[in-house]
């Protein structure tokens, strides 16, 4: 999901990663579950790749209460935070490349301003369509990529992750054998994403 040197900040900020981040991604968190509700799902097996301090999922939670809640990330400190915040929840520190559970089992994949961090994007997301329940949905919400001047200045800093537009995500998806039904750039410039397994 994220080179260690990433994996290391996010430990580190963990204890007050809500405090400052927290209303960029509830921007995220109220597109994808916003577009789950008008997609009319009922997830049964939700699964946050990338699930920080575990705020979406508790979300979800309320959501879906029978929903059984899963989340994984490399940032431990966030893992520890978010078990406590969903003691009911199964979480493990791992990568988007690995999960650690079986196939067909996920009814709903999320993941929300993590996206960009993955190691390896298509790797990734031939694990999610691993796990996913035929018929099982994937939503991803991640920021649109930057203007070209403010781009080279994330990059020089070393601060810019992998952020792909529209059109990229769509080849990503469709690479994966996961079938794109709504693609779009919401306001907040988030490039929101939902696809499904079919098969």
């Amino acid at each position: 999901m994220a080179d260690p040197g990433h994996v290391e900040t996010f430990n580190r900020i963990a204890p007050r990663y809500d405090a400052k981040f927290g209303k960029d991604c509830e921007t995220a968190h109220d597109a994808v579950l916003g577009w789950a509700a008008e997609a009319g799902l009922r997830p049964r097996t939700v699964l946050d790749i990338g699930c920080g301090t575990g705020k979406l999922l508790e979300e979800a939670g309320s959501r879906w209460p029978a929903a059984r809640l899963y989340g994984i990330d490399p940032a431990d400190r966030m893992v520890e935070i978010a078990r406590r915040r969903l003691p009911g929840a199964e979480l493990a520190v791992g990568r988007a490349e690995r999960l650690p559970l079986p196939d067909a089992s996920v009814d709903l994949v999320v993941s929300t301003t993590a996206f960009g961090h993955w190691s390896d994007a298509a790797a990734g997301l031939r694990e999610v369509r691993r796990v996913l329940s035929p018929g099982g949905s994937v939503m991803i919400a991640e920021h649109a990529p930057p203007g070209v001047l403010l781009g080279l200045l994330l990059k020089v800093m070393g601060r810019l992750p992998r952020l792909y537009d529209v059109d990229g995500m769509r080849a990503l998806v469709e690479n994966a054998a996961l079938t794109p039904e709504r693609l779009e750039t919401v306001p907040g410039t988030f490039v929101v994403t939902h696809a499904t397994r079919n098969g």
